[in-house]
C-alpha cells in the first residue's frame, strides 16, 4: 500500500465488492454489531474456521493496523465479518474464502514454508497487502470494505466494538448537542 495517513485510507475505501458491506440492512448490521460486541477471544467462530479467522485478524489488522491507537483487532473486526459472512453477507463467502486461499499462496511466496499469512511479520503481511491492492485483486476491495464498515459503523447497527473506531476519529458521541456545536460558535 503507499504511504498515506489512516484518515487518507479511509477516505479512499471504494470498490464494487466493498458496496455489499457499505449497503447493507440496519438490522443485518445490528446482528453483526451484537455479536462482535459480545463475543470473546475463545469464542467459536460461525463461518469462518479459527485458522482463517488469524489470516484474517492479521490482514485486517494491516489496513488499520495498531500503532499506538486501536485498530481492527480491537474493534474485534474479525468477529464483525464472521457473523456477517455467517448471515446476510452470504454471497461474500466464495470471495472471503478463496481471498484467505490466496492470502496463505501469497504468504508461502513470500516467505518459503509459510503455512499462513498470520504467521509472516509485520512487514511481510503489509507487502502481500500491498501485492493484493497492486494487482487489483478483487478480495482487496472486499478486505477493506469490510473492515471500514466493522470498525466505524455504529455500534448499534455493526462493528466498532466498545466504540473503538469511533474514539480513534474522535467522533462526539452524544444523544444531543447544544450549542456552541464548536470551535468557530464558540469564538463568534
Amino acid at each position: 500500500m503507499s504511504d498515506i495517513s489512516r484518515r487518507g485510507f479511509i477516505a479512499a475505501a471504494g470498490g464494487a465488492v466493498a458496496a455489499v458491506w457499505l449497503t447493507a440492512d440496519a438490522a443485518s448490521l445490528l446482528a453483526s454489531g451484537r455479536h462482535a460486541s459480545l463475543s470473546s477471544d475463545d469464542d467459536p467462530f460461525k463461518f469462518l474456521t479459527a485458522d482463517q479467522a488469524a489470516d484474517l485478524d492479521a490482514a485486517t489488522s494491516q489496513l488499520i493496523p495498531s500503532d499506538g491507537t486501536p485498530g481492527a483487532h480491537e474493534a474485534r473486526v474479525v468477529y464483525f465479518i464472521d457473523q456477517s459472512l455467517a448471515t446476510w453477507a452470504k454471497e461474500q463467502r466464495p470471495v472471503f474464502s478463496s481471498g484467505i486461499a490466496e492470502l496463505r499462496k501469497r504468504a508461502s511466496a513470500a516467505v518459503p514454508g509459510a503455512t499462513s499469512f498470520a504467521s509472516l511479520t509485520a512487514e511481510q503481511q503489509r507487502a502481500v497487502i500491498a501485492s493484493l491492492e497492486k494487482d487489483k485483486h478483487q478480495f482487496f476491495f472486499a478486505l477493506r470494505g469490510a473492515t471500514i464498515v466493522g470498525m466505524f459503523a455504529n455500534p448499534e447497527y455493526g462493528g466498532n466494538a466498545d466504540k473503538t473506531g469511533w474514539k480513534l476519529i474522535g467522533f462526539d458521541d452524544r444523544f444531543s448537542w447544544a450549542p456552541p456545536f464548536g470551535w468557530y460558535d464558540a469564538h463568534a
